[in-house]
């Protein structure tokens, strides 16, 4: 597997691109996450703005939540707990990953503990799940205006606004 590629790739299409920041706040990461075909949801890193390294592979959130349902309640969800999950060999990527499972409210922070989180209610997960399938939880990203600015309605409308706005230079000039 080459750097940016994984076997996953060709056959995942990305439903939501975000960014957030790392846990120790130095750098800012841009994350996907994506379905299969089947509806199986997968996170990774995308871009981080720091100096670290990271793993590009796909990790499902199902595996994430066998990972997370192990712990026992109270104990703190760390980034080496997540360790296993990737086959990289970057360090970064757990607690990169621990980042955006915080940034979308899979993790909360522990009262009283810094940098301690905890797993939210499998309920919430499913909920969570059940938005980003629906569409509201998709984030009006770069590749959404793109497309909206090929369609024919798009194209048209922009037509539109070119004559408007050639007709009042012509007013105004005259």
């Amino acid at each position: 597997m080459s750097k940016s590629e994984d076997p996953l790739d060709d056959s995942m299409t990305v439903t939501r691109t975000g960014t957030c920041d790392t846990l120790t706040k130095k750098s800012r990461l841009t994350y996907h996450v994506g379905t299969l075909p089947d509806g199986e949801v997968y996170f990774r890193i995308h871009k981080n703005t720091g100096n670290g390294f990271f793993s590009r592979e796909w990790i499902a959130l199902a595996d994430i939540q066998k990972v997370l349902s192990k712990i026992p309640v109270g104990k703190p969800v760390t980034a080496i707990m997540l360790n296993d999950l990737f086959t990289g060999k970057s360090v970064n990527t757990p607690g990169f990953l621990l980042g955006v499972l915080v940034h979308e409210k899979l993790l909360i922070p522990m009262q009283g503990k810094k940098r301690s989180h905890e797993p939210v209610d499998p309920g919430a997960i499913t909920e969570w799940i059940k938005q980003l399938g629906s569409g509201k939880a998709k984030p009006k990203g770069a590749a959404r205006k793109k497309a909206a600015r090929t369609s024919p309605a798009a194209k048209k409308k922009a037509q539109l606004k070119k004559k408007s706005a050639a007709s009042r230079k012509k007013v105004r000039g005259s």
